[in-house]
């Protein structure tokens, strides 16, 4: 049987400080909580997950302070106060209740937290009320957190997250979906076995083993090179993705502003122009990214020549130094030195005798000879450099440089003209913080664009580096008997791998054409004009029209978004081992976003979504769901003064 939440319960939860429970329906038929803007209607949506899994995405709110600010300053000083959530809900015809509670003393300043709990409890064959041992783990088995953010849906997020973090919304799904149809199993015994270059997996353990069967102090130092290289590449990895994520939140935040600033209509022609510098520059530095890439491919391509011509130079001056030092007297040749210095030789050819000293003198002469004389050598050198010298297009490599500069300069004189633009568009005050936010939204994107620049610069650095040094330790390794066999286990763990990674790739290649076709269909019932959606093997979800020109318009993202929600769960029941495990809706849902038409299409399709569907609101619904859809309907009724809310039921707007 279905999961289905009976009762929502809180006290001192934020801004609703008395205690007050919302009564769900069970019986097919929709709840709706109505709020305004600012009521509270995330809080509460939030609410149902901190009791569930501890943990509340409120912007700028950290998790564990989450009490009634009036409550607070009604405390005395030491006092202690607790913050409380509960959700009833029913699960294969038991009853059960969670409560998660917090407990805080207050201090001079704040608050903090000394305590918290959560109980479990679910009611036997008597009736009677038992406590259940690690609720967390039976929470996961019931409502698997990977996929919360599914079952518990925040359009406003969803939609952001679809238009502007299609990566990192990818990324979530992909993982909750793994972990549900048990494809994280493969998943982690691939990252288990690994690459070579990893030294914490099976084959990068291997692979370093080789350094220690075949022991010698070059095969070390190169080992020791091959592990500092892949630390610092692991430590660039991590601070990339840091980068990436913060950007992502930014470009968020930034599509969020301006689409505020773009509303006020008096301030079209400022958004227009604007959005014609923006993409020039966007242009500009577009060709730079470009020609810094085909600059790249260019410099791997002379780099032995680069990096060589320097060597040639330094080793020639050191030769020529050497033959200037210790020049041979013209003619001297190694059989003549060896001649006089063999001990039946008594004299010189010159008729001098040839005592102690004199030998010690010819001795000085031998030991420049073997096994080629420098003059020799720095001839022959000198011939081998001219032709290493002559590897690379000076010329070539200024022209790149020029065509970067150019296009950053115009990018500059883009932003330039941006920057004026915005002090213009300031003098109107209404707008003034928004603008400001942009700017500071854009200035932090700006300088991410350039630390991820310059991380991935010394990241491709050391990769050059590594793959070098890995070259040395298979040479150096490579005809010890016992490394022999080393490499022979790699190559049976390497084609272990290929077969996991086929599986998952299959798996993945099936998942996502279902989920495609899940949401199409849904999207085709839902959106007057037609769009085509298509989802990636990573769960990257596009849409675009007949031109397959992507949709940039907010109210078909919101479409999508429910649609995508619709079809996350299709694919959940279909499934055979997840066909009883059915999940309530919890929707924070932006309806004003839609169309007439478009929002009435989606509240029709809505209540096939999930066996329970509960909607928090701004939009008054009541014309768009005929009355026997309806169940349980409550108004969060607020007091801004107090920042004090609380809910009442019933339908209370006009």
């Amino acid at each position: 049987m279905p999961m289905k939440i009976s009762k929502i319960e809180f006290e001192n939860f934020r801004n609703f400080k008395d205690h007050g429970e919302i009564r769900c329906s069970t019986d097919g038929k929709v709840t709706i909580i109505y709020g305004r803007i600012g009521d509270g209607k995330t809080t509460l949506h939030q609410l149902v997950q901190w009791v569930f899994y501890g943990r509340v995405h409120f912007n700028k709110t950290a998790t564990d302070r989450l009490y009634n600010l009036q409550y607070e300053n009604d405390c005395s000083f030491g006092e202690t106060f607790d913050v409380m959530g509960c959700v009833d809900f029913e699960h294969d015809g038991a009853q059960y209740s969670l409560r998660r509670t917090y407990t805080y003393r207050k201090g001079l300043s704040d608050s903090a937290k000394i305590a918290e709990d959560l109980a479990l409890t679910k009611m036997d064959e008597d009736y009677n009320w038992r406590r259940m041992d690690k609720p967390n783990s039976v929470i996961e088995t019931l409502l698997p957190s990977g996929l919360s953010d599914y079952f518990f849906f925040d359009g406003e997020t969803m939609i952001a997250d679809l238009r502007v973090k299609g990566k990192d919304s990818a990324s979530k799904l992909r993982k909750a979906l793994y972990s549900m149809f048990d494809l994280d199993v493969l998943e982690a015994a691939i990252d288990h076995i690994g690459r070579t270059d990893l030294k914490t997996t099976v084959l990068g353990k291997l692979y370093l083993n080789k350094g220690t069967i075949a022991s010698g102090g070059q095969i070390a130092a190169v080992k020791t090179n091959i592990e500092n290289a892949q630390n610092r590449i692991d430590r660039f990895t991590h601070e990339l993705e840091q980068a990436q994520t913060k950007k992502a939140e930014m470009q968020a935040l930034l599509v969020s502003v301006s689409e505020q600033i773009g509303g006020f209509k008096s301030k079209a022609d400022y958004e227009r122009q604007r959005k014609a510098l923006k993409t020039q520059r966007d242009t500009f530095l577009k060709n730079a990214t470009d020609i810094q890439g085909r600059f790249g491919d260019a410099v791997l391509d002379m780099f032995p020549q680069l990096l060589i011509s320097k060597s040639v130079d330094n080793a020639k001056q050191k030769i020529h130094l050497k033959v200037e030092q210790d020049r041979l007297p013209s003619g001297i040749t190694k059989k003549l030195i060896a001649y006089l210095l063999d001990e039946n030789t008594g004299e010189c050819i010159c008729g001098n005798p040839l005592c102690s000293t004199e030998r010690k003198h010819i001795q000085h002469y031998l030991d420049m000879l073997p096994p080629r004389s420098f003059t020799s050598l720095y001839q022959d050198f000198t011939k081998t450099a001219k032709s290493w010298g002559r590897g690379y297009d000076k010329s070539r490599i200024e022209e790149f440089i020029t065509l970067v500069l150019d296009n950053n300069e115009q990018a500059a004189l883009c932003d330039k003209q941006i920057r004026e633009l915005d002090e213009a568009e300031k003098k109107s005050p209404d707008i003034e913080d928004l603008v400001v936010a942009r700017q500071q939204a854009e200035q932090e994107i700006k300088d991410l664009d350039a630390l991820i620049s310059k991380i991935s610069t010394e990241q491709r650095k050391l990769e050059i580096y590594l793959k070098k040094q890995m070259q040395d330790y298979d040479k150096l390794t490579a005809e010890n008997e016992s490394s022999a066999k080393v490499i022979q286990k790699i190559r049976i763990m390497e084609q272990v791998a290929e077969h996991f990674k086929h599986q998952l790739e299959t798996a993945s290649e099936e998942y996502s054409k279902r989920l495609e076709m899940d949401i199409q269909s849904l999207v085709d019932d839902m959106l007057k004009t037609k769009r085509k959606v298509i989802v990636s093997p990573e769960f990257a979800v596009r849409v675009v029209d007949n031109f397959n020109d992507e949709s940039k318009s907010e109210g078909q993202f919101a479409v999508v978004s429910f649609a995508y929600i619709g079809g996350i769960f299709k694919m959940l029941r279909s499934e055979k081992h997840l066909a009883s495990k059915e999940y309530p809706l919890v929707l924070d849902a932006p309806f004003s976003k839609l169309g007439t038409e478009n929002r009435q299409n989606v509240v029709d399709i809505m209540p096939t979504f999930a066996p329970q569907v509960i909607l928090f609101s701004k939009d008054d619904l009541h014309g768009a769901f005929p009355p026997d859809k309806i169940g349980h309907v409550w108004t969060i009724v607020s007091n801004d003064e107090q920042n004090v809310a609380r809910v009442e039921e019933g339908h209370l707007w006009n």
